[in-house]
């Protein structure tokens, strides 16, 4: 019986997780297709140095779903497994529209500061770059030239940073770490959130990276990513109030077509809810502090420290066995 149970349990997870993958490719494909459509009818593009960074981010998040696990007792109510069920289907149709409403927005907020004489300059370097492949292009197929493709080509690659592709850029990390936060339903099948540390402070670290960004407390950061500083606090505030829609919009608009439509499962979600204390934050607070200081160990160089780490980590932070 205990087998036939673990299985249960398994395969629970197992399917939660499969549409949980299936809701998130499908908003992201929609919210990357529209960004894609804005910055090209205005003829712009994404900066190499944004899209490498937003990757890298927003990768990190989205492994961090391999590491969920189902839970130890089997609950009562059963998860849900189509896609096509009303709690789910209507949750990913309003959540596009919110995504894509507060995209549009952004993109005409940013279009209006910026000017028609500013865009077509945007538009003017990017047929001067297109001209410049093209000729590289033609050089390398002649034999001129050979063809050299790496990393720092693609790092080094020419761009004009301007206000529109940075608002754009913030607002779609943003909108793509909403999708991770607000579709990833843990208990009380599998870890919940704040169980899942590596997918919590990865989505925590994105959001905060997203507003330093806004606010240019780093500008060093902001320009070695192509970001254009914003005109003033109110431009920035009115972003960033689309980062928050998107966030707290989506949010609420899920849970409550879960609470329409499939009442045993968000009473269960409530449930679990009402058992998180401040306790729980401990062991994320821990993770934080070993990943922030192996990153200053590394950095350091020095071997002898890492070796004196290891070993206190083994001294004091490692459980005896028993």
């Amino acid at each position: 019986v205990a087998n036939v149970v673990t299985l249960i349990r398994q395969g629970r997870c197992t399917l939660l997780s499969a549409l949980q993958q299936q809701q998130i490719m499908m908003l992201e494909c929609i919210i990357t297709a529209f960004t894609l459509s804005a910055l090209s009818l205005e003829g712009a593009r994404s900066s190499q140095r944004q899209m490498m960074a937003s990757s890298w981010l927003i990768m990190i998040a989205s492994l961090s779903f391999s590491y969920s696990k189902p839970v130890d007792q089997l609950h009562r109510v059963r998860p849900l497994n189509s896609l096509f069920h009303p709690a789910v289907f209507l949750s990913m149709l309003g959540q596009a529209c919110i995504h894509l409403f507060c995209m549009s927005y952004a993109v005409k907020l940013a279009t209006e500061t910026m000017g028609e004489a500013k865009l077509q300059e945007v538009v003017e370097f990017h047929k001067r770059d297109d001209e410049a492949e093209a000729a590289a292009a033609a050089a390398i197929e002649s034999g001129a030239e050979e063809e050299e493709w790496d990393f720092w080509s693609m790092w080094e690659k020419p761009f004009l940073p301007n206000l529109m592709n940075t608002v754009i850029f913030l607002v779609e990390t943003a909108q793509i770490i909403a999708i991770l936060f607000v579709n990833y339903k843990g208990r009380p099948w599998m870890n919940g959130l704040m169980e899942n540390h590596s997918l919590f402070l990865s989505i925590f670290l994105c959001v905060a990276l997203v507003a330093t960004c806004a606010w240019g407390y780093f500008p060093a950061l902001n320009t070695l990513i192509h970001l254009e500083p914003f005109p003033d606090d109110a431009f920035r505030w009115q972003v960033m109030g689309l980062v928050g829609a998107s966030l707290v919009g989506t949010f609420v608009w899920d849970r409550v077509v879960v609470a329409i439509f499939a009442k045993p499962i968000f009473s269960a979600m409530v449930d679990n809810a009402k058992k998180t204390t401040l306790n729980d934050l401990k062991p994320i607070l821990m993770t934080l502090l070993k990943v922030v200081g192996g990153v200053i160990l590394l950095g350091s160089g020095n071997i002898l420290l890492w070796i004196g780490a290891f070993y206190a980590y083994r001294r004091f932070f490692r459980q005896p066995s028993a």
